[in-house]
């Protein structure tokens, strides 16, 4: 498990870790609003995700790489991936 991480809006985290030996990776996000989240997961393609206040969680098929993260919401969130 790695974060919790507090992003304000438009702020970005990145060199975020994740599972090593491409395990499935949970990325989980919890929000203040409603609003577009983006990750990039090492030299991937980014990809922009709609998210809903409270808690959102993403499993992607990535690992043993560093994650970057934007906040595009009008609220704060936090990031963890597990």
């Amino acid at each position: 498990m790695a974060g919790p991480f507090r992003l304000a809006p438009n702020e970005v985290q990145s060199q975020i870790p994740t599972w090593a030996l491409g395990k499935e990776t949970v990325v989980i996000v919890d929000c203040e609003a409603d609003g577009l989240f983006e990750m990039t997961a090492g030299g991937s393609p980014s990809e922009t995700t709609s998210v809903k206040a409270g808690s959102n969680e993403l499993s992607r098929n990535f690992g043993g790489v560093l994650l970057a993260v934007k906040n595009l919401t009008n609220g704060d969130l936090t990031v963890t991936t597990v």
